[in-house]
Parts: C-alpha cells; sequence; structure tokens
C-alpha cells in the first residue's frame, strides 16, 4: 500500500495566512459558473481573487467571460476566463489544463454547475428526464475533481465546495427530480470527502435557498425580494455574497478541520415548521 501523501503547508504557514487580509495568497482557484452578474459564482471567483488568489473564471458564453474577466483585471485581480459548458468533459479538461498554464496549480475548487431543467412531478416526468437532472446536478462536479486531482489538487492541502440546494430539505412537487439530485450531490460530496481526507483534500458542500441571482431575477426583481425575504425566519432575501462567505470560509485554513459537511446558507429556511396537533 502506498503512503499517503501529507499536507506540504505546515501548520505554522497556516496560522500565519489565517485572519489576514490576503488568506487566499499564492493559491490558485477554479470557479465554474463564474460570470453571470449577479451569481453565486461570480461573487465567488471575485471574494478569492480579493482574497490573494489566481483564478480561472468559467461561462458559457463568450460575451460574459470577456466582461467579467475585464471587470475583474480592472480590480487588479489575477485572473483568465475560459469558455465552456461544464457538461463536456472536453471543456472540464480544458479549464483545468488553462488553470496550469495560467497559474502553474490548482489549490481550490468551486463547483457551482446545476440546475432544474424538468421541474415536473413524479407522474409525468419521464425516466430520461430525471436522470439527465441527476446528471447535471453530480456528474460534472465529479468531472472537475478528477480533473484537479490529476493536476495537483492533493499536492498543496486543497479544498473542494460544490454548491447544493435546500430542495431535498423540501416535499415540492415539481423539484422531485432536482431535490434527489441535490440529496445525490450531498451524499456524493460526504463520500469523496472521506476519500480524499487520507490525500490532504477537504470537500464541503454549501446549501443556499432561493438567492438574489441572475437566474432567480424573475422571483425578486418587482420589489427587489421584500416578500421572498420576509418570508425567511431571518427576514431577508440571501445574496450571492452571503453564499461566497461561507464558501470561502470552508476554503480557507480557518475551516482546515471540516470536511464532508453540507453548509445550510438560507436564512433559516431549512427551519420550516412542522404540524402538530397541540394547539
Amino acid at each position: 500500500m502506498g503512503e499517503a501523501k501529507t499536507n506540504s503547508v505546515t501548520t505554522t504557514e497556516r496560522d500565519a495566512s489565517v485572519g489576514g487580509d490576503q488568506p487566499f495568497s499564492g493559491r490558485v482557484a477554479v470557479v465554474t459558473g463564474s460570470t453571470a452578474d449577479p451569481s453565486i459564482g461570480r461573487s465567488c471567483a471575485l471574494r478569492l481573487a480579493r482574497g490573494g488568489a489566481s483564478v480561472v473564471i468559467n461561462g458559457r458564453d463568450p460575451g460574459r467571460v470577456a466582461s467579467a474577466e475585464q471587470a475583474m483585471r480592472a480590480e487588479g485581480l489575477r485572473v483568465v476566463g475560459v469558455v465552456g459548458s461544464m457538461e463536456a468533459e472536453a471543456a472540464v479538461t480544458v479549464l483545468a489544463e488553462r488553470a496550469i498554464d495560467a497559474f502553474g496549480r490548482i489549490d481550490l475548487v468551486v463547483s457551482t454547475v446545476g440546475g432544474a431543467p424538468h421541474p415536473l412531478s413524479f407522474d409525468t416526468i419521464s425516466e430520461e428526464q430525471l436522470l439527465d437532472t441527476i446528471r447535471l446536478n453530480t456528474w460534472p462536479t465529479i468531472a472537475l475533481i478528477r480533473a484537479a486531482l490529476d493536476r495537483g489538487l492533493a499536492d498543496n492541502a486543497g479544498s473542494v465546495v460544490t454548491i447544493s440546494s435546500g430542495s431535498p430539505h423540501k416535499t415540492t412537487s415539481a423539484m422531485v427530480s432536482y431535490a434527489s439530485a441535490k440529496a445525490a450531490l450531498n451524499a456524493m460530496t460526504r463520500t469523496i470527502a472521506a476519500d480524499l481526507a487520507p490525500r490532504g483534500v477537504r470537500v464541503n458542500a454549501v446549501s443556499p435557498g432561493l438567492v438574489r441571482t441572475t437566474a432567480t431575477r424573475p422571483v425578486w426583481k418587482a420589489d427587489m425580494g421584500a416578500a421572498a425575504g420576509a418570508a425567511l425566519p431571518l427576514g431577508r432575501l440571501t445574496e450571492a455574497e452571503d453564499i461566497a462567505a461561507a464558501v470561502c470560509f470552508l476554503l480557507s485554513d480557518d475551516a482546515r478541520q471540516i470536511t464532508g459537511i453540507t453548509l445550510d446558507v438560507d436564512g433559516g429556511n431549512h427551519l420550516g415548521r412542522g404540524w402538530t396537533p397541540i394547539r
């Protein structure tokens, strides 16, 4: 049996970076789905870059990728953009290779790929539609982690965060495929975390509820999210930056003893009240 790799970052080096203005200095991050504004991916990429990381951003639309790259570079941030859908493994390979070509390593991975392309109830959804949803929310993340591992993610105390959802907590009829897919992602995150822990790589998930992003604009545009926010225990709609803060915490050395968790960042939405006969 081969000897497990040890992390090349020492405790002293880690402690020196904790709480500093540049907690990700010297690190290289890959963030998928990070060009729409606002979006969880873009907020994550900005927070990492402002924290000292060199960041590879990604999106499907060439114009958005170019615009996001230009805006971040205008701030003096180290960033390169890669166009491509992470549903295609060839694009995943290109993304990982670009990180190596531009910055020489990969330390941090944020996988935001997912979605609910078939919002149908169990009695109307087809087998193909169900499996398509599960694949979209799981396989691109596996492919990206594999590609990063092949290029040294485990060499420098690497860290991965996947973006899940609060849907597995709920029983929304039209979200049967999406909730199942995100439940699978949560289980996958824990399993990969266990597999990679001996190699010094941490793997966690962040589970948002409704977030003010480009994709959810129809829900919050009319009143800037006041009604949706008021329905949450904490009384305000979650921002993309709220998710990015949690993601970057889990990626940071402040969370160096945390792996295999799914962290709810949803304004308390997961605390939904249960039924009781007591009045």
